[in-house]
């Protein structure tokens, strides 16, 4: 039986990865995994993508704001086992929404699941630092994360 993604939302709690398909992206784009990072507001989510297009965000930062190359978390099968080939969590860009939204960013043709509520604690770490290094990253969201 599948839940609906308003209800799953809130039972997110701490990190976990999700995947589903991200209204705000590209149409043609196909669904992506979404680590949420754990923040000090109860009702909302604060979620960064993963994607397997490193060299291009990489590129991408590179050549817009060189320092926010840096806070990109490289991970590969061997950190996260459902990974079929080596990603980046961009921590660039988390994006901060409503839980009682979170419906409204995915695609509803498209399966919305809870891959993951067991990460590494390096890679919770490495996300933490990424975001919090981040000159993209907006003071009042840093100040919101809720792990040390």
């Amino acid at each position: 039986m599948d839940f609906p993604p308003e209800y799953i939302a809130k039972t997110l709690s701490g990190f976990c990865i999700c995947r589903f398909k991200n209204t705000t992206h590209d149409p043609e784009a196909p669904p992506h995994y979404h680590v949420t990072v754990p923040i000090s507001d109860d009702s909302s989510l604060l979620l960064c993508f993963i994607t397997s297009q490193i060299k291009n965000k990489a590129w991408y930062y590179h050549k817009t704001k060189e320092t926010a190359e840096s806070c990109l978390v490289l991970v590969d099968k061997g950190d996260l086992s459902f990974l079929k080939k080596a990603s980046l969590i961009d921590c660039n860009q988390p994006q901060l929404i409503q839980r009682n939204q979170l419906g409204k960013l995915i695609d509803p043709d498209h399966k919305f699941e809870v891959v993951s509520r067991n990460i590494p604690k390096e890679i919770k770490e490495k996300i933490v630092n990424a975001i919090k290094a981040s000159p993209l990253v907006k003071p009042f969201i840093k100040k919101m994360i809720r792990y040390s």
